[in-house]
């Protein structure tokens, strides 16, 4: 049995913006959306039949957060299979606490460890849901016609409730009909939406053919932003930190990092500290520098830069890890300096930051797909 529906698939386009992820690969028709069907499905016959049902429904929800969050522990779940461990128990009950960590695993020489898996996507929960939907506005408008021109569309702000889709569908639709023919379009007044705090502009570009394919928003401009990975990772790794107490084994958080600028710095960072460099001048009137870090990392920071969260282990990182995108993908494994209950040997052929006199050194592993006996280039192939 398949979790995807038993439907006729005829469509063959890229996936629209604020189109969910799982209705999307649902009901694509592509050649390469087939094949990521039918790795899905391969995987959930793996997993225990006792807790197959919950992570379905979570593989099957139109919540993003939700679907990336269930396909990331059926990665893991493989992976770390395919890598030579067992999973000894789902979900495993402990005696302090309701709470259970995802699982617990047993390497290949019986040691075990708790596994805990995080998704790190730079939002807070209400940044997410004003983003889901502002979203759900620009697919409507990706949806009107216009075989005339591109649209090029510009958003300031974020949406603190639904906006009203038929509404903004009828202001774009009479703003098209409106356009002047042909290159005149372009320096046409835009359309401007205003509501529940976000500001939606829409500009006109005279389409070469008349007969191209595609939605009607051609040009998305996003406006500037600061980029702070490890800020963005860091709450994720806090939140699960300590969440378990006390625990019998070692304990790993599994981190998915899902912005384009999410790096393994970020990772480090975000566990160590944000690096800087302390410039001091010196008697003899030079300069000695010294690069140091700020004792704001969940290993070490505050209040004065000690070490603390130390029950957490090691931190097992991924980058945009998804169901179309992971064979390309090399994980990193960075064990913590001060860990009260330090990591067993993995092997699970991540790069891996191993300790020596009190500093990193880099180990390099290899991409996913080629750990587990993947094609480079799948889905495509």
């Amino acid at each position: 049995m398949s979790i995807f529906d038993d439907i006729a698939r005829e469509n063959d386009q890229p996936r629209q913006e604020g189109e969910p992820l799982f209705s999307y690969l649902n009901k694509s028709s592509r050649p390469e959306a087939e094949r990521v069907r039918t790795l899905v499905d391969e995987w959930i016959k793996e997993y225990p039949e006792s807790h197959r049902e919950p992570l379905v429904a979570r593989l099957r929800s139109d919540i993003d957060d939700q679907h990336q969050s269930a396909f990331f522990e059926l990665f893991l779940h493989h992976f770390l299979c395919a890598r030579g461990c067992k999973i000894i128990e789902i979900e495993p009950k402990l005696e302090h606490t309701d709470k259970s960590p995802d699982f617990l695993v047993e390497t290949s020489t019986g040691e075990r460890f708790y596994l805990e898996a995080v998704l790190a996507s730079g939002r807070s929960s209400q940044e997410t849901a004003a983003y889901a939907r502002l979203n759900t506005a620009l697919a409507a408008i990706d949806n009107v016609p216009s075989p005339d021109n591109f649209l090029s569309l510009t958003t300031e702000g974020l949406p603190t409730a639904p906006l009203s889709l038929k509404k903004l569908k009828r202001g774009v639709q009479s703003w098209i009909a409106g356009l002047p023919a042909g290159i005149a379009a372009k320096d046409a007044a835009a359309f401007k939406y205003v509501e529940h705090g976000c500001s939606i502009e829409l500009r006109a570009l005279p389409r070469s053919k008349r007969e191209e394919e595609g939605g009607a928003v051609g040009v998305r401009n996003f406006p500037v932003t600061q980029i702070t990975p490890h800020q963005e990772i860091r709450p994720g790794l806090k939140k699960k930190a300590s969440r378990y107490g006390k625990l019998e084994f070692p304990y790993v958080v599994a981190i998915d990092c899902l912005s384009m600028y999410h790096r393994e710095e970020g990772v480090v960072d975000a566990l160590l500290g944000e690096p800087y460099v302390e410039f001091t001048r010196m008697a003899d009137g030079t300069l000695k520098q010294e690069h140091r870090r700020r004792p704001d990392g969940i290993w070490y920071g505050p209040p004065n830069g000690q070490p603390q969260n130390t029950r957490l282990s090691a931190v097992l990182a991924f980058f945009r890890i998804d169901a179309w995108n992971f064979v390309t993908k090399t994980g990193l494994l960075v064990p913590n300096p001060w860990a009260a209950m330090p990591i067993p040997q993995l092997n699970l052929g991540t790069t891996e930051l191993t300790l020596a006199n009190g500093a990193y050194q880099r180990s390099e592993g290899q991409p996913v797909g080629a750990l587990l006996g993947m094609p480079e280039q799948w889905p495509e192939a």
